[in-house]
């Protein structure tokens, strides 16, 4: 597969290099092709949200239109109008077993990546099936991707690479320090280690000055200090906010502007990811921008919501202006917006708001769990505002950016084979490239009220999108028509039985694949302490 993946010349997918470090070369006069640096390798920066819904934001081409006019996100908005936009992106439902996707291009069936849930898999209650009723016992899992799998950025570093991590991490540090950023390939590492979300938004006065109690090991509280005048004029924000404590969002773009400068004065071809603590609660939104989003919201709790999105997509805009002057002296000479990928998305679907038309919310393995938005940016190199419903998974990133670094280094196939498929050649030319295999989803275990043991198929099977379900507590398939029924409304499985058998068999044969590092969990019945295996076909 991973040669298949990721071909070792840039002409594979139509990427040109630039003779000249200003210069960049493009297919024809109506195809655009990938841009590059004067090594022919571009920058690239994953911005991932924590826990933003798929249609939480107002840009139309991501959410084909379905986000309620309260939403307002004008630098997201931009963004996609000047991108690529992936209506069909997928996470696992969960923000720590997203991220280990992401870093691994592995599915949670691998060793290297067991992470299949936040904490335990034996989270019964809440609302859910209790732990005396429940048929089975999850698996046991570990927190952290292990130390010896090969990660995105040391995959990236050796093909010449310097790495950055800002902001949540989630997946290091449980099981030890050598599971940490610093130990996991990243040569910058701001706020990242085991810690799952912001304990407080705002500084408070500390002993030794202003800090952010609690968060990403102090890291941001060297820019905690209460806005000033000087701060307020620089980004034109309003006066009202003299004096009072700098809220989370604005110091991780502080952090942002540091680094970015940094990395693009390095001489080398850079990765960044940028992981925000926001949206994820405590949900508390900076002053104005609570007051702002008042006047649409229906009640003081979507207020602040909507002011916590509206933070996030203030640091959008932070970075599309970095992007064209990082050194931030007001010339943009230094510009790296040509030769810089940025990809917006979220760790997993939307918790603190309704994502219909789209069925359920974070933590389930409904389209509103799993679906989240995904926008590709690359100022002038790709087609402005168009639309790609091909689908993307979370371990479709590591192959993508190695394509994009080259297709040179990639991990052994026999020690860390990747799960996922590149979607560079999609991002050139929306819908070229739209026959990704299907996408899997196994959780042997349970989440409150929001999941119990199962697996997931979703694929296309005569040009309709389908989603086949076994639940093992009932033993029961069941089939929707995601084309025709997003929110999942109507189960299929009574009247397309074929159908289900279709999609059964190649959940089958990927949970049974040939190979060392291939170790699915799967629940464990109460009644004879054993594994309860692949679901039956039926």
């Amino acid at each position: 597969m991973l040669s298949r993946l990721l071909p070792t010349s840039f002409a594979a997918i139509g990427l040109a290099v630039a003779a000249e470090p200003s210069s960049f070369a493009t297919a024809s006069a109506d195809k655009p092709s990938f841009a590059t640096a004067s090594d022919g390798r571009p920058n690239v920066i994953v911005f991932m949200v924590d826990d933003l819904g798929w249609n939480h934001i107002s840009a139309e081409q991501p959410t084909l239109g379905t986000a309620p006019a309260v939403y307002q996100t004008p630098s997201l908005e931009k963004l996609a109008a000047g991108g690529v936009s992936f209506t069909h992106a997928y996470a696992q439902p969960n923000c720590a077993p997203t991220r280990a996707a992401m870093l691994t291009g592995q599915y949670p069936a691998r060793i290297h990546n067991d992470v299949y849930v936040v904490g335990s898999l034996n989270r019964y209650g809440r609302g859910g099936i209790s732990k005396q009723d429940a048929k089975f016992l999850g698996a046991e899992q570990t927190e952290d991707v292990a130390a010896e799998a090969v990660t995105l950025a040391e995959a990236l570093k050796k093909n010449g690479y310097t790495t950055a991590h800002i902001g949540k991490y989630h997946v290091g540090g449980h099981s030890g320090p050598e599971t940490l950023p610093q130990k996991q390939g990243f040569d910058i590492n701001l706020g990242g280690h085991q810690q799952g979300h912001q304990p407080t938004c705002f500084a408070t006065k500390q002993k030794d000055g202003w800090g952010f109690k609690g968060v990403g090991l102090g890291h941001f509280d060297r820019w905690a200090a209460p806005y000033d005048a000087a701060y307020l004029k620089k980004r034109g924000l309003p006066e009202s906010l003299a004096g009072t404590p700098k809220h989370i969002s604005d110091a991780l773009g502080d952090a942002l502007g540091e680094t970015v400068g940094t990395l693009a004065a390095g001489g080398k071809p850079f990765y960044l990811q940028f992981h925000t603590y926001a949206v994820h609660g405590p949900v508390r939104a900076r002053p104005d921008l609570r007051e702002a989003a008042a006047k649409r919201a229906s009640d003081n709790r979507q207020a602040e919501y909507l002011g916590f999105i509206a933070g996030v997509d203030e640091n959008v805009g932070r970075l599309l202006d970095l992007l064209e002057d990082p050194d931030g002296d007001g010339d943009p000479a230094d510009s790296i917006a040509g030769n810089t990928v940025v990809l917006f998305t979220s760790d997993n679907g939307g918790t603190h708001a309704s994502n219909a038309p789209l069925k359920g919310v974070k933590g389930m393995f409904t389209e509103g769990g799993t679906r989240v938005p995904l926008i590709a940016y690359w100022k002038g190199r790709l087609p402005a505002g168009r639309t790609s419903d091909r689908m993307v998974h979370a371990v479709d990133y590591y192959p993508t950016l190695l394509e994009l670094a080259g297709g040179g280094w990639t991990p052994p196939v026999a020690d860390h084979p990747l799960d996922g498929e590149s979607f560079a050649k999609e991002m050139l030319e929306p819908g070229t490239d739209a026959d990704r295999g299907p996408v899997f989803f196994l959780f042997p275990g349970y989440l409150d009220r929001r999941a119990q043991p199962g697996a997931w198929v979703v694929d296309e099977i005569g040009g309709k999108r389908f989603k086949a379900c076994y639940d093992y507590e009932t033993d029961a398939w069941s089939l929707f028509c995601l084309t025709d029924d997003p929110g999942e409304a109507k189960d299929l499985g009574a009247t397309e039985p074929e159908m289900v058998k279709s999609l059964a068999g190649r959940l089958d044969g990927w949970l049974r694949e040939d190979h060392p590092t291939w170790q699915p969990k799967y629940p464990i019945r109460k009644s004879d302490g054993e594994s309860a295996g692949p679901p039956p076909l039926p």
